[in-house]
């Protein structure tokens, strides 16, 4: 699943980028400010290369892609997207092999949401990030302990905190149960806040019974944000 997901992430990229004007490509990223158009592609052409060449220490910290988008300077988009090209397949054969992180499809599909919105072009389609995108909801929601507990309602399905005390028969009636926030929320929106891509203020807009405090600053996985995101353009 994972290696047909980096893949197709792949191939949605390439298309969205290749043949972009300087312009474009020197345009800084909302979500990552410090890098432009291309530094993105560089990053992402240049793990795929890492990867594949099994030089994964330091891997993800801030030297070791630093040092991919230092690479990449002054190359053409069209030659980073053949270096990728070249070694897709070894880097979505080592995520499911499980060789390497999960976190290198996640920085894939999440980047890919960074170049979306910062070119202002639509949300990718779900087929091609949903499977991956549902264990990370998952993955965050069970992380959260005690009380007060969280809901997650999102295309159709439903995440509870362990200690959530659900509507189980027997369950104490729901005034003196303890504190309970419920979010419902697009899928899309959704990765987007987990990965720290919307701010305070654009999560808290989402459709809360009960208050959307702390979830606003527990939630983001890479801490919360204040600068409010551009949202892909409307298909």
């Amino acid at each position: 699943m994972f290696d047909d997901a980096y893949r197709s992430g792949h191939d949605r990229v390439a298309a969205l980028v290749a043949g972009l004007g300087e312009i474009e490509l020197a345009r800084a990223v909302p979500a990552c400010p410090d890098w432009t158009v291309h530094d993105l592609v560089a990053h992402l052409a240049g793990t795929a290369a890492d990867v594949a060449a099994r030089h994964t220490a330091g891997m993800p910290g801030p030297s070791w892609t630093a040092a991919q988008v230092e690479r990449g300077a002054g190359r053409t988009v069209d030659e980073l997207l053949a270096e990728w090209d070249e070694h897709a397949d070894d880097a979505a054969r080592a995520i499911e092999d499980r060789r390497v992180p999960a976190g290198v499809l996640h920085d894939l599909l999440v980047h890919e949401g960074d170049l979306v919105e910062a070119l202002g072009a639509t949300a990718p389609p779900w087929d091609g990030w949903a499977p991956a995108a549902r264990l990370a909801v998952r993955q965050v929601v069970r992380g959260i302990r005690g009380s007060p507990s969280l809901v997650v309602r999102s295309a159709g399905i439903e995440w509870r905190s362990p200690d959530d005390p659900g509507e189980r028969r027997g369950a104490a009636p729901a005034a003196s149960r303890p504190a309970r926030s419920t979010v419902t929320v697009d899928f899309y929106e959704l990765y987007r806040g987990l990965h720290s891509r919307r701010s305070r203020a654009q999560m808290r807009d989402w459709e809360w019974d009960g208050s959307p405090e702390p979830w606003v600053d527990a939630l983001p996985m890479f801490g919360p944000r204040d600068d409010e995101q551009p949202l892909p353009a409307a298909s």
